[in-house]
């Protein structure tokens, strides 16, 4: 063999292998599902919440529905869908939703394979979850889609951004609260990994399109937190967000917050936030 040729081949092996690695443990990089513990079922019980059951392509799925602690007679005025980060798990939401207005209901979503859920995490099984599970809860509610409908907002933080923001789209929902998002998962891909490799990106995430359709609809109000020293989806993504959509989108930059303490920080702000964007009924 020539030298030209055992050099030629000795490139191919050094990109070839990196891309093959990327392309065979991808999912693991990106989502990191965990199961409940025994400390959830007790929360979800002094919640007095339910678990909602549905069935995807995926298999069996279960999200939890937390109703307002003010109770009052018919459906909840406000249903907030909420999504968590790559590592988090949905009841997770619950010390939150504890401090936040008593009449609001809380929707909490995992994803394919965290919690109880069966199959595989991707955008597209994250999103039909998401439309299943706002079917079920229709069922649970004993309501119609027409109905429940002008009552959802959504939440997400980090990953969960982008699960929040699908869902509004699909949903028609026109209030969301977004919680250090990315642009989109191959911008991300850039940063970790740089240019070409971010373009074996498999889970095509696209927070820019996504927030284009939200933000288009009549009506549509967003709000974005982003940490000012997030380490791992750098604020100016968000701020990105929300320049491309002024009229619609509010930024607001959390100085000294971190990607994983800013929820955290920021609790009051996020449940201000809430009833100033979708004020409940007294």
């Amino acid at each position: 063999m020539t030298l030209w040729k055992r050099l030629l081949r000795l490139v191919a092996i050094v990109i070839l292998i990196p891309a093959m690695f990327l392309l065979g443990c991808q999912s693991s990089l990106i989502y990191l599902p965990n199961s409940y513990r025994e400390g959830h079922k007790t929360m979800l019980s002094a919640a007095k919440g339910a678990r909602v059951d549905f069935t995807t392509s995926q298999g069996r799925q279960t999200a939890f529905y937390i109703p307002p602690k003010a109770r009052a007679p018919g459906l909840p005025r406000t249903i907030w869908l909420c999504f968590g980060g790559n590592g988090a798990l949905a009841l997770d939401w619950l010390p939150f939703t504890d401090a936040w207005d008593e009449r609001f209901a809380y929707l909490l979503v995992d994803y394919p394979s965290y919690g109880d859920c069966a199959g595989k995490p991707t955008p597209g099984s994250i999103r039909e979850s998401s439309k299943a599970a706002f079917k079920a809860l229709v069922r649970h509610l004993n309501s119609t889609r027409d109905e429940l409908q002008p009552r959802i907002a959504v939440l997400g933080h980090s990953l969960g951004s982008a699960a929040a923001l699908m869902a509004a789209d699909d949903l028609d929902a026109r209030r969301a609260m977004l919680i250090s998002p990315f642009t989109s998962m191959t911008d991300m891909g850039r940063i970790v990994l740089g240019w070409p490799l971010c373009h074996l990106n498999l889970h095509r995430f696209n927070n820019h399109k996504t927030l284009r359709h939200v933000a288009s609809r009549a009506g549509a109000r967003i709000v974005i937190f982003h940490g000012a020293a997030d380490e791992v989806i750098p604020a100016r993504m968000g701020r990105e967000l929300a320049v491309a959509h002024p009229l619609a989108v509010t930024f607001h930059e959390i100085p000294e917050a971190h990607h994983n303490d800013i929820l955290a920080l920021i609790e009051g702000r996020i449940g201000q936030t809430m009833v100033e964007i979708m004020p409940p009924q007294p």
